[in-house]
Formats: C-alpha cells, sequence, structure tokens
C-alpha cells in the first residue's frame, strides 16, 4: 500500500516537473543617458533564468554616429572586433569586456565583486558594474516585435549639403568658417527581447560652443558692414584651438532653438525635443503618422518636423 503511494506521488511530481519545464529567459536592461560632451554611451543587457544569470551584454554606441568618418555609426563591440577601436593594448576592448562579464556570470551577477578585474583587463569597468545594478534592480523587458541588437539607422542617403556656418573668435578676433557639410539625421536603436528599449535621435550639424545669453545665441556684427549679417560669437575655449563640433546634440544650447520654439509654446532646445521623440518610441514601440506639415500630432515636447524620427523608425527590423 505505501509502495503504491510513493511510486504515485513520484509519477505526480514528474508530471509536475515537465509542465513547469525549464526556466524561461528574462533580460533586464540600463544605459546610459548622453549629453552634449558624450563620446561613447554604455549599455548593459542582463539575461537570467530563474534565480541564474546565464549571459550579459555590454555595449555602447558613439553619438557623432555616420558623421564619426572612423567608426561610422559602428558600435563599440563592433569597432573593436573590426580592429577599428584600437587602445594599443595586449587584448582589444571586446576581448577586455568579454573577461569582465564572464566574472560577472560565474559570480551570479554580483556586482559589488568588481576588484580585482580580471587579468588581462586594463580598461575601467565601473561603468558596467553601475549598469549592471541598474539593470538588475528593474524589471524585465516585455517581449516586443523588433529584430534583437543594435541598429545604427541613418538618412545620408538623402542628405542635404549645408553652407558653411561663421563664427567670430574673440580671442584672435578673426572669422572661423565651419566649412560645407552634408546635413542629415541619425539614430542609434538598441532592441531587447523584441522591444525598443533604448532610442537616439541626432543631426549632422557643423558648428562651436557660442555664447549664450536668455536662450539666445549671441551675435557680432564683426565687419561693421549693414549689408553683411550678424554671426555668432564663439564661446571661450581651453584648448590650443577650438573644436568644431558636429552634431546638433553636440552643439546642444549652442544651436541656438530655444527662442524659436519659445514662440510656439514648446521651449526646447534641439536636443531635447530629440530626446522626447526617443522616449515616446521606448514608450509606445511606434510613431504616429505625421501629419501634413511633417509633424507630430500628440507627441509632446517635440515641435520640430518630425519627418525624419519617423522614416529612422522605420529602419529598425522586425523579427
Amino acid at each position: 500500500m505505501k509502495k503504491g503511494f510513493f511510486v504515485v506521488l513520484i509519477l505526480f511530481a514528474a508530471v509536475i516537473l515537465t509542465a513547469c519545464g525549464p526556466a524561461e529567459s528574462e533580460f533586464y536592461f540600463a544605459s546610459q543617458t548622453p549629453t552634449d560632451t558624450s563620446s561613447w554611451v554604455y549599455w548593459v543587457v542582463i539575461e537570467k533564468k530563474g534565480d541564474k544569470v546565464v549571459d550579459a551584454e555590454w555595449n555602447a554606441f558613439n553619438i557623432e554616429g555616420d558623421a564619426n568618418t572612423l567608426y561610422k555609426g559602428l558600435d563599440k563591440v563592433s569597432a573593436s572586433e573590426q580592429e577599428i577601436y584600437n587602445m594599443n593594448s595586449t587584448l582589444w576592448w571586446h576581448e577586455q569586456a568579454d573577461l569582465v562579464i564572464d566574472k560577472f556570470i560565474k559570480n551570479n551577477g554580483d556586482y559589488n565583486d568588481q576588484i580585482p578585474a580580471p587579468a588581462g583587463v586594463s580598461i575601467t569597468t565601473s561603468d558596467f558594474y553601475t549598469l549592471a545594478e541598474l539593470a538588475l534592480a528593474s524589471d524585465p523587458v516585455e517581449k516586443g516585435e523588433y529584430k534583437d541588437g543594435y541598429h545604427f539607422v541613418t538618412l545620408k542617403d538623402n542628405a542635404e549639403p549645408h553652407a558653411e556656418v561663421l563664427y567670430w573668435n574673440p580671442k584672435t578676433e578673426a572669422v572661423v568658417s565651419t566649412g560645407a557639410w552634408d546635413a542629415y539625421s541619425f539614430g542609434s536603436i538598441v532592441v531587447v527581447n523584441g522591444r525598443i528599449v533604448l532610442s537616439y535621435f541626432n543631426n549632422v550639424f557643423y558648428g562651436y560652443k557660442a555664447v549664450v545669453e536668455n536662450g539666445a545665441v549671441k551675435k557680432v556684427d564683426h565687419d561693421s558692414n549693414p549689408e553683411t549679417p550678424a554671426i555668432s560669437i564663439m564661446a571661450d575655449y581651453t584648448t590650443e584651438t577650438p573644436k568644431l563640433l558636429k552634431t546638433k546634440n553636440h552643439l546642444g544650447t549652442s544651436y541656438g532653438m530655444l527662442g524659436t520654439s519659445s514662440k510656439i509654446g514648446i521651449g526646447k532646445e534641439y536636443f531635447e525635443q530629440a530626446a522626447a521623440a526617443g522616449q515616446y518610441l521606448i514608450a509606445n514601440q511606434s510613431f504616429p503618422e505625421t501629419n501634413q506639415d511633417g509633424d507630430f500630432d500628440g507627441v509632446a515636447g517635440v515641435s520640430i518636423t518630425a519627418t525624419d524620427f519617423f522614416d529612422l523608425w522605420k529602419l529598425v527590423p522586425t523579427k
């Protein structure tokens, strides 16, 4: 009697375990917030099955996108694997990142166990562990319909030529030209578990940091000629020469959009509006159709022509 009971119990337990099956993967994500001085912006993805960390990713995108003629929109791992991102060390960046990840997985996601770094690792690892902690403290990423991975999207094929922009350099009392360039928008998109979790938009626009007062770029009549337009006054710089910036997000308030957008009740610079569009896409996983003026209806904080954002989103591949 007892023997039969235990046989039935064991069979019942086996059925329950079979029905439950192996634990499904859950994915956790965190990223840095880019600023006007950012170069590489890092993100971390962690995969867990049950309570066990089984995999992780550490990567970064460059906010210059393909305006950067060296990286051309590549993520940092790809740039390292292609031997473009060169640190002149024994191990490439992606190889060192893999060693850090291996230790993290071995320690089952213990982000406090940072020191010592694995042998051969000379890169700074604090970015990884800070983001890993944030990722594990967040909710798992819901499933979506997009193709996983990093996607660089660009409208470079539709670029339009932009004339040079002149600046007045108070240090040298000389006019400085940006030179002409091709203007277009681009974006960096990260998809985890089929869902867009990072959405960064930018635009190629050459310029220098400028003197900004009350939301407007200060200008000067440099040649005392009323028939020539006033030009922007270059902000103070500490290096030997001023740095030519290549995107609107890098220019920040020096792009000088605040005054214009304030007139229509938005009061946001380009980089703020691009960020608002990116956050909307993350929250809603799609953009509404643009209206006849090329604008979004119902996307708070975006007054600039939104056609580019819409077109870039359409380039993100689905499964």
